[in-house]
């Protein structure tokens, strides 16, 4: 039996069994490294912490049944669909019928059948003309040929204020190179459907604040996970160990000190061992061509803020929001910077900071109107946080979040009653 069914680690209640306090402790002390191959050592670095373990079966293959059902409706639909065109060649072939009748026939045929729609729709930014004026007039007002005096990062140089616009300009391009295939759960993979990745991420978002990683980081493991998936097939039993690798090589990417292969492991209750875990790794490595340069939200809600003169208050809200989308499938390959605009967009509207003027289009690059939907959506998954995201609540409830995530539920209790 493996440590984490003696523990009874589970999905639900993880929270329960992690001493918060004593793994960051660990994490920022210098010198404490495990040595790959020292069993003291590891034992010693680890000393206090329990392990987040596997995702429990229950929530995992809730749904695994309805795959199968789901299937054989498919299947049954196109058989009855094969019938049906059959039906329709003998009725034009038959001489005792009239034209009338026959038309009648197939209006009947076009009326019983329903379209054929996927289970997310992808949400994506709205352009028409009134979107393309608005930015328009956005840029020639605070576009600039210059630096700008009174902006804090032409004295900082680190931030390269001379290339800002054409750095961002490169990175819309690289959110659309790098953005996943939206329909991935129904064209590639045959084991899964879009209930096991929201569990797989609120287990993510858990193991993530474990290590006490950058944001950064767990944005670019979601894209990693869903980028692979997008062109590998695999099983529900290697989904948890897709999940755990991906945020292990983002980690790599962004950060300065990367938990190591025994962490990561032992993190997961040992289901997979030293070697499954590195095969995986390169597998996945080779999968995507060595390409993790996905640009996260993160980036294009730092620049959005200057709009907004760096509000502390928006800037957390907006993380809460930002944190939301990686559950829900309907976000999985929409642009980041639209995203990060949406967030910005919500945080302002519920802490009641105005509205949104022509310096946040600029610095954003969207207008209200695009953001809109976004807020709609947002809404929506708050009202229903405890089945949507509750590993996310749990995060943002806490006070170095300033409790955005209960303060969104006491806004939307106040609009709502007062409605």
């Amino acid at each position: 039996m493996n440590r984490a069914s003696e523990l009874g680690v589970s999905t639900t209640g993880v929270s329960s069994y992690i001493n918060d306090e004593n793994v960051k402790r660990e994490l920022k002390r210098k010198g404490q490294s495990i040595r790959e191959g020292s069993h003291d050592r590891k034992a010693s670095h680890l000393k206090g912490r329990k392990v987040l373990g596997e995702i429990s079966e229950s929530a995992l293959n809730r749904r695994t049944s309805e795959i199968r059902k789901k299937r054989d409706e498919e299947t049954d639909i196109y058989r009855d669909k094969e019938a049906d065109d059959e039906e329709m060649s003998d009725l034009e072939n038959r001489d005792d019928l009239t034209e009338d009748e026959v038309e009648n026939k197939e209006e009947e045929a076009d009326e019983a059948e329903e379209p054929v729609c996927y289970e997310n729709e992808p949400m994506s930014p709205i352009v028409n003309e009134k979107v393309y004026k608005g930015i328009t007039r956005a840029y020639r007002r605070y576009s600039r040929d210059t630096l700008d005096p009174d902006d804090e990062d032409t004295y900082d140089i680190s931030m390269v204020a001379e290339y800002g616009n054409e750095i961002f300009n490169y990175m819309h391009k690289l959110e659309i190179k790098y953005a996943p295939n939206p329909h991935y759960m129904e064209e590639v993979q045959t084991e899964l459907v879009w209930d096991h990745r929201a569990t797989l991420m609120n287990w993510l978002v858990q193991l993530h604040s474990r290590f006490n990683l950058l944001p950064e980081t767990l944005y670019l493991a979601v894209n990693i996970i869903d980028r692979f998936l997008s062109s590998q097939t695999i099983s529900l039993s290697r989904f948890q160990l897709c999940g755990a690798v991906a945020l292990f090589i983002a980690a790599k990417y962004e950060e300065i000190t990367v938990p190591t292969v025994s962490q990561m492991i032992y993190m997961v209750g040992n289901q997979f061992n030293r070697e499954e875990f590195l095969v995986a790794e390169r597998f996945m490595v080779e999968a995507l061509k060595f390409e993790f340069g996905s640009p996260g939200p993160m980036s294009f809600l730092r620049r959005g803020s200057k709009a907004d003169d760096y509000d502390s208050e928006i800037r957390t809200l907006a993380k809460y929001f930002l944190e939301i989308t990686i559950v829900d499938s309907r976000f999985v390959a929409s642009p980041a910077s639209w995203l990060a605009a949406g967030a910005q967009y919500t945080s302002r509207r519920m802490l009641g900071r105005g509205g949104w003027t022509d310096a946040h289009v600029y610095y954003t690059g969207y207008t209200a109107e695009q953001l809109e939907p976004l807020y709609s959506v947002f809404v929506e998954c708050c009202l229903s946080y405890k089945k949507h995201h509750k590993a996310i609540f749990d995060k943002y409830a806490q006070r170095r979040f300033r409790r955005s995530s209960m303060y969104v539920q006491e806004y939307l209790k106040t609009y709502y009653s007062e409605k």
